[in-house]
């Protein structure tokens, strides 16, 4: 299966497979791809001969097919891009035909949803290395698609800064390239290339007292009249504050302090070493692992379990505002 980057390589380079099904429930990849292909992969004289760019819910099978089996006008490819291609009832009636794609074409099918694959087209173009799965990333994995999309455009945020932002946006990948494209666009105007919290505070309007990086850093310092302070001011807004995110966070943390424990002769230094994380980041593990034991440590990350299961209603039957509170008070009582 082709990743995201090796497709986008394959455009730029004009040697892209006869046939792409995009799929999963994540459409800012999809569109991206698509996007870039709309763009790149037919030279902008030829477009008005050799690309077709298709809706689902106005084509069928055959009138895909009958646009992907023609040759090129004046010009070496022909790209056949398929919006909304789970709304094309007959799709998998395509699978068929798809050895009888002249060499020429690029099919490409942006399906947003996932993909059965139960079904002939799926295991056709699977089998062709023309699949992609795109995929709701993980609440984890957010901070870092905050820095690296600053980055791409020559601006710096620091990890703290990142999950600030992380906990306005949520996992919403559009949202956050919209807000990245809006502080860019700020910054430039004032001649700034560092990505503070102030600056998201302002622009995003996040409030940078209540958000889960504050409430990790009181349950280190075993502040449990702000960790308490926190968890109700998340619990009486769920929507901007879900508990999945906050589990994610205190999750990825606690396991990585587990790990420190081992440590022949914890330090920052070596701390930062050993989890490749920032000085600052270090400090924060190296006053943890004063403030809890590896056997607490290790019950914590199994209540931050158990509230997960609980969260999803499973063995419990627990309302959600109530969650916030159980989970401070089973991390400082480990």
């Amino acid at each position: 299966m082709p990743t995201y980057d090796e497709i986008i390589r394959s455009l730029k380079q004009r040697k892209p497979q006869r046939v792409y099904l995009l799929a999963g429930d994540e459409p800012l990849f999809i569109d991206q791809i698509a996007s870039f292909a709309a763009k790149e992969l037919i030279p902008a004289e030829e477009q008005d001969f050799n690309q077709s760019i298709l809706y689902g819910a106005e084509v069928n099978a055959r009138t895909i097919l009958l646009e992907a089996l023609r040759f090129p006008m004046m010009g070496s490819q022909v790209l056949v891009l398929v919006r909304e291609a789970q709304q094309v009832r007959d799709l998998d009636t395509l699978a068929a035909h798809l050895d009888e794609l002249p060499e020429s074409t690029c099919l490409i099918l942006c399906y947003k949803k996932k993909a059965d694959k139960r079904k002939a087209l799926y295991k056709a173009i699977s089998e062709r290395g023309g699949f992609f799965e795109s995929t709701k990333m993980y609440d984890s994995k957010i901070p870092d698609f905050i820095i690296k999309s600053f980055a791409a455009r020559q601006l710096d945020i620091d990890p703290r800064t990142a999950h600030l932002m992380a906990d306005s946006t949520g996992n919403d990948l559009e949202k956050i390239l919209n807000e990245v494209e809006k502080i860019a666009l700020a910054l430039s105007e004032k001649g700034t290339r560092t990505v503070t919290p102030e600056v998201i505070e302002y622009y995003i309007g996040v409030s940078k007292e209540y958000n889960n990086f504050e409430l990790l850093t009181a349950l280190i310092r075993r502040d449990a009249a702000r960790a308490y302070r926190i968890a109700l001011y998340f619990a009486s807004d769920e929507r901007n504050h879900p508990i999945q995110m906050t589990l994610s966070t205190l999750f990825g943390f606690f396991s990585n302090l587990m790990a420190v424990y081992y440590i022949d002769q914890p330090n920052e230094r070596s701390i930062a070493s050993l989890l490749g994380v920032q000085p600052f980041v270090a400090r924060d593990y190296d006053l943890a692992r004063r403030g809890y034991s590896a056997a607490q440590t290790f019950a914590i990350i199994h209540q931050i379990r158990l509230i997960d299961a609980y969260s999803k209603g499973v063995d419990a039957n627990i309302p959600t505002s109530q969650l916030y509170s159980e989970l401070v008070s089973r991390i400082l009582a480990a």
